[in-house]
């Protein structure tokens, strides 16, 4: 894949991401959280699933290998993602609840990058950045 069409992947979930929250904060307005979280990620599979079969990938669900146990994890911090979300809007908002999301992300990014992966080592550049993150991070919320 090209960088730009990299670049046009993170952009797409971005904006995923800022409207599945609106959206799950409405759809709390009409249950509690965890139902939302509930409906968000069974109507997400069911999404997937036609995808799956109207792209031809059936064949390889079906022929997926043996997977590591630990790796189905992701889906309980998807599932964690939404509910979380959900919790917070009411009380900060979409921006605000984006805002401390990212900052969060990114900072996680920075340390699995770094200490986990080893791939990359925090520059100068990099610790200024995310420092004026947490600054400007501050500002937004507050």
């Amino acid at each position: 894949m090209s960088q730009i069409g990299a670049i046009m992947f993170a952009m797409l979930a971005g904006i995923s991401t800022a409207l599945e929250a609106f959206i799950n904060g409405e759809l709390e307005r009409n249950t509690t959280a965890l139902i939302a979280t509930f409906i968000s990620l069974v109507v997400g599979a069911i999404f997937f699933l036609i995808s799956i079969l109207v792209s031809g990938d059936f064949k390889e669900l079906i022929n997926v290998g043996p997977i590591n146990p630990k790796l189905l994890i992701g889906g309980i911090f998807g599932g964690c993602i939404i509910y979380f979300t959900v919790k917070a809007i009411p009380n900060l908002g979409v921006s605000n609840t984006l805002t401390l999301i990212v900052i969060s992300q990114i900072l996680v990014g920075f340390f699995i990058d770094s200490v986990i992966i080893g791939q990359e080592t925090i520059h100068l550049y990099k610790f200024i950045g995310a420092i004026l993150l947490v600054i400007g991070t501050f500002f937004i919320v507050n």
